[in-house]
């Protein structure tokens, strides 16, 4: 077997597929380094609320952070009764047990549809919200599956 015949077995990916992976990659760093550098700007509300939490160096439960990935990719798809009727029904009291973890998925949720949107901007939009919902599907096997 030749030094680069490996090559030829190699198979081709189209680029928005590897784009897709390189996001998930990116927002999976972010989630194992918790807390991520986030520049609040002139959103003051959303420094006062999550600043002091994020400062504290607390990181987000297993159950947050699969409970937030879900929230995300909900609204990516415009799901928004799901996500309502979820809100509604307690379903961060009943899945989280602390107000500090909840605090916590509020934030990653808001966060990962924060990157995924920018993304997709400094894509020149050429990722539908479906695709960026995909990419927090694998993110979620990239953060789960060895577990």
């Amino acid at each position: 077997m030749g030094r680069w015949d490996y090559l030829y077995d190699a198979q081709s990916r189209p680029i928005g597929d590897y784009l897709l992976d390189e996001l998930a990659k990116h927002l999976e760093k972010e989630v194992r380094g918790f807390p991520p550098e986030v520049d609040f700007g002139e959103d003051q509300a959303a420094e006062a609320r999550y600043g002091p939490l994020l400062a504290s160096g607390k990181k987000p439960s297993d159950v947050a952070v699969q409970t937030a990935i879900w929230l995300a990719r909900n609204d990516l798809l415009r799901e928004f009764e799901a996500v309502d009727q979820f809100m509604r029904n307690g379903g961060l009291e009943e899945r989280l047990g602390s107000d500090e973890d909840r605090e916590l998925c509020r934030f990653l949720w808001q966060f990962l549809v924060e990157e995924c949107l920018s993304f997709s901007e400094a894509s020149n939009s050429r990722f539908k919200h479906a695709d960026l919902a995909e990419a927090l599907a694998r993110l979620e096997k990239r953060l789960f599956a060895q577990a």
